[in-house]
């Protein structure tokens, strides 16, 4: 899942993507030629000057757990799969420059590099690496030590999927839509079964799964599923059917119980290794709800979550744990970028008949460019953004976003239906200038709210005035946006203040239904074409309908 590449040259990300963006298949596992070759040229350097092919997996080290399917391992896990991908596609002399990672180390490299610390203590949690499925690492001066791992029948990530698939919902890849359900539902009904169920003791989490559980798992986890639905005495919802309060329950009294143990875990270690820096990494902390949970504890000075802290992310993790070392300010702006002439050529020469004709000009960054869509958005229009390189991670951080005005009628409707094509009890996130941010919001800014990676409580004097950002629980997942994080979208906002009075916007990413999130101008020309959007910006050209039309 979420395959990906990157390229480090001298301890500087040159360049790093997820290889669903080049293909169009969300979510893919495919071997990422797209990514490898986009990263090179980026870089302008041929595969010959590669010093190192780092993979963040490291099988071979752990065959002897997974002496009962040979087969597999030989023709899926081994690190030969890798190099033999490469020798297909011409790579010379693979197997010497060749450097696997343990998952793990992968993970938490992603993040002690990129979040500039020298000490820092680094949690990883996911479904599973090799054979664990949650370390806790010590780094100090780049140097690293695993203080704790669990095995895969205690995952978190393992036990949120199959939670995520008992509600109807796909697994491993839905996990987000609980996290928005839950905010629905009264978590006391079934807390007593989850408080019993998933524990915390001695900075350890512990899952009382009966034996076979996770068995079968290959075909969805049957046994785990039954258990639950014995446990709390309501049967799996069937995926399409209609969300019933006994779901939303169940969703607020896990994610309630996942957040706390979390905390809790993270706040021990924290306290035994007297860190008061955390990097935390792996696709659990992709959970907007436990990171700001996490971020409240006391200890916590300073605290990163790696935009990219799934699997796309071990890429850029397995990299730097080879070089041992990041040079620059972090950026998740790693992806393609495209200059004019590119988006005249979509605009001019659509590689299919388009569904309504468009019109357009080109102004460049300008503050005319900047003033019109801030125009827009304050007449409560929905704009189509694309600028500059593409996100790296899950998220759209306002360079492949559709903006909207989170006080704009009905705004939320508007989008879930005629726009996204989703769920009606699903949030949509605030982009908020980062002078604005406290004024409207109520919780630590650290780094992880720079890249929607946490919640916060949205001041309810404030709440009327950004109602469309704001969920049911009063929380909203934030991103706060600094000049130098990314200037051009800062100065957008900056406009919208003028505009309306806040320097707040709906920021959600720019994609069509189950689709990843765009990466080309003709994708984005071809997304304006079928979606309901009102606007489109594309570095520096504003197109939209012809007037009369």
């Amino acid at each position: 899942m979420d395959s990906a590449a990157c390229l480090v040259v001298d301890g500087e990300v040159r360049a790093a993507a997820a290889e669903e963006r080049f293909t169009g298949e969300k979510a893919t596992g495919a071997f990422p030629e797209h990514a490898i070759a986009y990263c090179l040229d980026q870089a302008g350097i041929h595969a010959e000057d590669v010093d190192f092919i780092a993979h963040g997996f490291n099988y071979d080290k752990y065959r002897r757990f997974f002496h009962q399917t040979p087969e597999y391992f030989d023709e899926v896990l081994s690190g030969r799969t890798i190099v033999n991908a490469l020798e297909k596609l011409g790579w010379q002399d693979v197997p010497r420059r060749f450097r696997p990672v343990d998952h793990h180390v992968a993970h938490a490299a992603s993040a002690y590099f990129s979040s500039g610390y020298r000490d820092a203590l680094s949690i990883v949690s996911d479904g599973m690496g090799e054979i664990s499925s949650l370390t806790v690492h010590r780094f100090r001066d780049g140097k690293h030590e695993e203080l704790h791992s669990q095995g895969v029948d205690a995952s978190l990530g393992i036990l949120y999927s199959i939670v995520t698939r008992y509600l109807g919902y796909t697994f491993n890849s839905d996990e987000y839509k609980v996290m928005g359900l839950a905010a629905y539902g009264d978590p006391h009904r079934f807390s007593g079964f989850f408080q019993d169920f998933l524990r915390c003791t001695g900075g350890e989490s512990t899952i009382a799964w009966p034996h076979h559980a996770l068995a079968r798992s290959g075909e969805g986890y049957p046994n785990a599923l039954a258990f639950l639905a014995a446990e709390l005495g309501v049967a799996p919802r069937e995926p399409g059917s209609a969300v019933r309060d006994a779901h939303a329950d169940i969703a607020a009294a896990f994610q309630q119980r996942f957040s706390e143990v979390l905390t809790e875990l993270t706040g021990y270690w924290l306290d035994r290794t007297g860190d008061d820096s955390l990097c935390l990494s792996g696709g659990t902390f992709l959970n907007c709800l436990a990171n700001e949970s996490i971020s409240r504890l006391p200890q916590i000075n300073r605290m990163f979550v790696t935009p990219a802290a799934g699997d796309d992310g071990t890429a850029l993790g397995a990299a730097l744990a080879i070089e041992g070392r990041s040079t620059g300010d972090f950026t998740p702006y790693t992806g393609p970028a495209y200059g004019p002439d590119a988006v005249r050529e979509a605009l001019e020469e659509p590689a299919a008949p388009r569904s309504r004709p468009m019109a357009w000009q080109y102004h460049g960054p300008t503050d005319e460019y900047l003033e019109l869509a801030a125009r827009d958005l304050a007449a409560d229009d929905i704009i189509g953004w694309f600028a500059g390189r593409m996100e790296f991670g899950p998220r759209a951080l306002g360079n492949r976003s559709i903006l909207a005005l989170p006080s704009g009628k009905d705004i939320k409707g508007r989008l879930n239906r005629v726009i996204k094509l989703r769920e009606s009890f699903r949030p949509f996130a605030p982009a908020v200038l980062d002078s604005d941010y406290e004024e409207l919001f109520e919780g630590r800014p650290l780094a992880p709210s720079r890249y929607m990676l946490s919640t916060a409580r949205v001041r309810p004097e404030r709440a009327a005035e950004i109602a469309g950002a704001v969920h049911v629980d009063g929380s909203a997942r934030v991103q706060i946006v600094t000049r130098e994080n990314n200037e051009l979208f800062w100065r957008l906002l900056r406009q919208v203040k003028r505009q309306t009075g806040i320097g707040c916007v709906i920021n959600t990413s720019f994609n069509v239904k189950n689709q990843p999130i765009i990466m080309t101008p003709a994708l984005a020309v071809d997304a304006f074409s079928t979606m309901a959007l009102d606007r489109l910006y594309i570095e520096g050209f504003r197109v939209t309908e012809p007037e009369g039309q």
